[in-house]
């Protein structure tokens, strides 16, 4: 018997049949669409998987090379072999590689260097990979299904075709095991083998099995260890670091393949058979070939795209294939008592996936999105956590940030999801809020420099990032709380949220910009260091962050925007600070930290420049590459996300609205439902919104609600080459002024006049106003009084006048509230005062209705 937890086969056969269902999709040959080499590189490339998989399939098969990217693979290397586990895209410590199965021809060979084969004729693709392994003559094919795989073996005739299992490697070869066992079958050709994995990523140990079935009899069989090849042993066990393997030899006739299919469990040896038996009953390649189409099928189906050439439709469908391989639903395997609850698993981890992967999956798969959130709280109640890396069924408490957990299920709250217990969510975020917070933390509201994290080796926790991360994980655990019923607490995290200030240096400057997050001692004292230090996407060095800097780490306060923008000096020294880091290079947009950066200029109404720097953003995606690792999905979904021309506003039920450069996509929604995503005059040179309407009726503002969404509909753009024209309810209105230094958007440039003197402020058209704002330079020759006026064709008739007026500190910008009113010159004119300086002045434009 093999080791492991036994499970009723037949429950799980019940609950294969209660999860089968399908929906109509509009193109049959979807699956042929998706370039599975892109992203293959590992030099910040994507580190892709080339094998095939189903959507949020348990196992992956794919060829392995032997000195390769994380995902197993190099494409300039031979072959050898092919195993059934493999993680997207992550970087660090290899992760899976499990289960070789080499076919051979000749004497077996068991060191994968002696049994690498040149490669001819690959193809890639959704539902198959297939290649001819030249040194032997093998052509190789394999198929997925959810927790299994079929592989069709092409052997020439020979009495000495092989069939090789190592139980005990991982990505690279290395042996990772603890201990391991096999068992062989040769009668029925069976092979059952178990490892406990490690050496991982995840420094968990792990329990995986397999059993394999061939469907001819095999005529020689045998184990290998550390000693050596066993000819006709049936069974074998190793311990620590120790190799372990069998083979089975058959003899072959050309045109006549070796049939093999292969299950993949992390609960039992019988939890892989039945699942194996269930999804692959019979050795009929082309029918379960014809089921990964059809999944395919179904999920690219769920966004149409049109108006980009046929080279842009497949990247597209590349992505959301990429975005459709994590996390990996493991629902069926799991013991029997556990078979009711979701479990899904492959986190690796929530710090990369929270921001873009959920809120794809909450748009296009609700119930998939409710599937998760129940499976971290089953998570929760199997280890007593759920930590942001789960990966093999284990948790991995990681340190990148906080408790990323907590924002998962708070952006679901947030979000509205259906189909969760937030009483039950609660006990997770309250865990995490009360007991995981590190000490520091709970009692002086940061994370000190040197501090320990629960993770293992506390290479990642670092006093700049982790502080963040914690008042993020607070803020989203309000949000639960709140859902949950318990006001008091959501009241008191809500007011730890806020913790982003206990490690916000006002005195520290770079580039002339005043005001960072900064990692702090346990005495209270700010380390000095550079705010470009650190993680920068050149120079990769955690230094008072993780994979990030100062200046990447604090445009992070996603919760506090308004805070944020007061913090770096008011919404026009923001706008000059965030263009100079995203001009200069300072913000690392292809990695997760910065994935909202270039869109928080929704934030001082200036919605043309997210729509100029998501263009920017979009061009680090190649034909070939992802600008870093896809890391389990984030990334595609960033790409999916900047295609459609939105993206996920976190800490909201948001949609930022940047629009799209193609003319029209739709979203086939759960229940029924479809958005149309239409763009006039799209194009690559026209990134910005003039206007939007949603089902006819005018957009209140650049932002699409969660609801709005769901709720279907018709999504119209319309774009344009010009910045500025849309004049929703909040942005900055593009004008033209006779002293250019008050509308170039900086606070480091000055108008300079004196009593009497005005400036005049010109629309193509009237447009309706509800407010101005005055901002000041470095020097301090603010202005005091003044008068704000509208020429109505006639006369300039006063809309406000000022005196006494002061500015907090250097480079303040200050907003002085209208009566709506609708103008297409507007003045402002000095009323005391010699040689004033005046850097900025904004018109903030009305809802058009209220000028009506």
């Amino acid at each position: 018997m093999m080791p492991g937890r036994r499970v009723k086969p037949l429950l799980i056969v019940a609950a294969l049949m209660a999860s089968t269902s399908a929906h109509a999709v509009p193109d049959p040959s979807l699956y042929t669409l998706p370039i599975l080499t892109v992203g293959l590189g590992d030099d910040n490339e994507g580190d892709t998987i080339p094998g095939p998989t189903l959507p949020n399939g348990s196992i992956h098969p794919s060829p392995e090379t032997p000195k390769p990217s994380n995902a197993g693979y190099n494409a300039a290397e031979p072959i050898s072999g092919f195993a059934q586990l493999h993680s997207q895209g992550s970087g660090g410590v290899t992760t899976y590689g499990t289960f070789l199965l080499s076919p051979q021809v000749g004497e077996a060979q068991f060191d994968e260097a002696a049994h690498l084969s040149p490669k001819a004729e690959e193809a890639l693709a959704a539902d198959q990979y297939s290649v001819l392994l030249a040194r032997y003559g093998v052509r190789a094919a394999v198929t997925p299904a959810h927790y299994s795989a079929i592989y069709r073996l092409d052997y020439p005739t020979t009495d000495k075709a092989q069939l090789v299992f190592d139980v005990t490697r991982k990505v690279g070869g290395l042996v990772a095991s603890d201990q391991a066992d096999v068992k062989l079958y040769p009668a029925e050709g069976k092979i059952v083998g178990h490892v406990k994995a490690k050496g991982y990523w995840n420094p968990a140990l792990i329990d995986i099995w397999f059993v394999a079935k061939v469907d001819q009899k095999p005529a020689a069989w045998g184990v290998f260890d550390k000693i050596g090849a066993r000819p006709d042993a049936v069974e074998g066990q190793t311990g620590s670091d120790e190799r372990l393997g069998s083979w089975l030899t058959f003899k072959t006739a050309a045109g006549k393949p070796l049939l093999v299919k292969i299950a993949v469990s992390f609960t039992s040896a019988q939890t892989a058979e039945a699942l194996l038996d269930r999804e692959i009953p019979d050795w009929n390649y082309d029918g379960a070939r014809q089921t990964a189409q059809k999944a395919w099928n179904d999920r690219l189906g769920e966004i149409e795209v049109s108006g980009l050439d046929k080279a842009q439709t497949r990247r597209f469908y590349t992505a959301l294939y990429h975005a459709s391989t994590h996390p990996r639903d493991r629902t069926l395997d799991q013991p029997a008592k556990e078979l009711g609850r979701p479990n899904w698993d492959e986190h690796y981890t929530l710090w990369d996936t929270y921001r873009t992967l959920f809120p794809l999956m909450s748009a296009l798969r609700p119930s998939d999105y409710a599937a998760n959130l129940n499976s971290l709280i089953h998570t929760f109640d199997k280890f007593g956590a759920a930590d942001t890396a789960i990966i093999g069924g284990q948790n991995y408490h990681v340190g990148q940030g906080g408790d990323e957990v907590d924002n998962v299920l708070g952006e679901a709250a947030l979000r509205g999801v259906q189909g969760v217990d937030w009483k039950e969510a609660w006990r997770v975020t309250h865990f995490n809020a009360f007991e995981r917070r590190r000490p520091r933390y709970l009692e002086s509201g940061y994370f000190g420099v040197g501090d320990l994290s629960p993770e293992p080796n506390n290479q990642r926790a670092k006093s700049g990032s982790s502080t963040l991360g914690f008042a993020l994980n607070d803020y989203f655990a309000a949000q639960v709380a709140a859902k949950a019923g318990k006001s008091d607490e959501a009241a008191q995290l809500t007011e730890r949220s806020a913790n982003w200030r206990k490690i916000w240096n006002p005195e520290t400057q770079s580039d002339g910009f005043q005001g960072f997050l900064m990692p702090r001692y346990p005495d209270g004292k700010f380390q000095d260091i550079d705010p470009k230090l650190g993680w920068d996407g050149k120079v990769h060095n955690n230094v008072g962050y993780y994979e990030g800097t100062a200046w990447i780490y604090s445009y992070g306060v996603l919760h506090d925007l308004p805070g944020l923008v007061e913090a770096m000096g008011g919404r026009v020294r923001f706008n000059e600070r965030l263009n100079h880091a995203l001009d200069a290079g300072l913000i690392d947009i292809t990695n997760e930290p910065s994935f909202a950066t270039p869109w928080l200029f929704h934030a001082i109404g200036r919605a043309d420049l997210s729509s100029y720097w998501a263009k920017q953003v979009f061009a680090h995606f190649t034909p070939t590459a992802y600008p870093g690792d896809e890391d389990a999905g984030a990334m595609s979904s960033n790409y999916v996300f900047n295609r459609l021309g939105l993206f996920p506003k976190l800490a909201s039920d948001l949609f930022y609205l940047h629009g799209p450069r193609h003319a029209r996509s739709v979203l086939h929604l759960e229940g029924g439902k479809t958005l149309q995503i239409l763009a006039e005059n799209a194009g690559d040179d026209r990134p910005y919104i003039a206007n939007a309407t949603l089902n006819g009726k005018p957009l209140a503002g650049p932002f699409l609600s969660q609801a709005q969404l769901l709720g279907g509909g018709v999504l119209n753009f319309t774009m344009s080459a010009t910045p500025g024209q849309w004049a929703y309810d909040g942005a900055v209105l593009k004008v033209e002024a006779d002293a250019p230094a008050l509308v170039d958007g900086k606070t480091s440039t000055v108008w300079t006049a004196s009593t009497g003197q005005s400036a005049v402020f010109t629309r193509p058209a009237a447009t309706c106003l509800k407010a101005y704002t005055v901002s000041v330079g470095a020097a301090e020759a603010d202005p005091a009084a003044w008068r704000f006026s509208g020429f109505d064709g006639k006369r300039w008739l006063k809309l406000d006048e000022r005196k006494g007026e002061r500015f907090a500190h250097r480079h303040a910008t200050r907003t002085f509230d209208l009566k709506a009113k609708a103008y297409a010159r507007y003045r402002l004119e000095l009323t005391t005062g010699k040689a004033v300086q005046v850097a900025e002045v904004e018109l903030i434009a009305a809802d058009p209705s209220a000028c009506r």
